[in-house]
């Protein structure tokens, strides 16, 4: 047999992998059964649980969420099944807590946002962790990550990008600021740094996607799906029938469940648009073509 050209085989070989990586992304992304809908799943009908302000999603427990109340309230974090709203688990904080008003996890550990200050009065924030509880009841004492921002602000959204960095979103009338909170200890106060981003205006609730493809920031106006990169608008979905939407997380990439205050509160699942992955958008042409055959496949069903 005749040896193939080496100048052919170079042009060849990232020919077949961009090949391999676009059926690879039309395979997962047409694969979505749903598109962007919104589906009433569970209310959370625990009579304890009347402000609802933070939902995190397990990764290590299947159908289990846990929500926080805000102010007010005792500390407690409940482990409430998605799939039916039931509490299955109390973890009773052993710690002072102000106004928690996020949750969010990563990598094993749950974070609470004690951030919230409507008056814009607090001289300082925290942020609390503490290991997944799972279900059944406890009492943990969390680590305590004091805050120091350069001005007091009402805060009630927390996100964790894939390297574990936490990231704070104001909640505001105008442009909201986003801080990244680097080198977090419980020895002295954190000084964030004040992102170059323009948030949307009241900002209840924010999460980035697990796989790193996108973030959605929950506002009183909608559910904005941001360019997890630039955090650029990429579209803006109107919002479940919800009270008061306050709450939301990502089950996957493509879907959210999406919370609201009040006793008996709602859970509604949300699709996402499709988003090609930043790794697709650095071969030129490329996230555009995944993009259109997979809006095409959603469109064939």
């Amino acid at each position: 047999m005749e040896a193939m050209n080496p100048r052919r085989r170079r042009i060849l070989i990232p020919g077949l992998l961009i090949a391999l990586l676009v059926v690879a992304a039309i395979a997962s992304f047409t694969g979505r059964a749903e598109g962007a809908e919104q589906q009433p799943v569970s209310r959370m009908s625990d009579p304890r649980i009347t402000e609802s302000s933070g939902l995190a999603i397990s990764r290590a427990h299947d159908d289990l969420a846990y929500t926080i109340n805000d102010s007010g309230h005792d500390p407690l974090v409940y482990a409430v099944r998605i799939s039916t709203g039931e509490t299955v688990g109390v973890t009773r904080l052993d710690a002072d807590v102000t106004d928690p008003e996020a949750l969010a996890l990563h990598d094993g550990t749950l974070w609470i946002a004690d951030t919230g200050d409507n008056t814009a009065v607090r001289d300082e924030i925290a942020l609390l962790a503490l290991p997944e509880p799972g279900p059944g009841d406890r009492t943990v004492a969390p680590d305590r990550y004091r805050i120091a921002l350069d001005s007091p602000a009402d805060i009630e959204a927390l996100l964790i990008d894939r390297e574990g960095v936490p990231h704070l979103v104001t909640k505001v009338i105008g442009s909201g600021v986003v801080y990244r909170l680097d080198g977090l200890s419980t020895a002295s106060p954190a000084a964030p740094t004040r992102l170059d981003i323009a948030a949307p205006p009241l900002v209840t609730d924010a999460a980035f996607a697990p796989d790193g493809s996108s973030i959605v920031l929950l506002t009183y106006l909608g559910v904005h799906v941001l360019d997890a990169g630039s955090w650029q608008t990429r579209t803006t979905l109107p919002l479940p029938p919800l009270a008061q939407a306050e709450t939301i997380a990502y089950t996957d990439p493509f879907h959210v469940l999406v919370g609201s205050e009040g006793e008996d509160s709602p859970l509604y699942r949300v699709g996402l648009p499709v988003v090609a992955p930043r790794e697709l958008a650095a071969v030129p042409g490329l996230g555009l073509l995944v993009l259109l055959v997979a809006r095409l496949g959603d469109q064939a069903r």
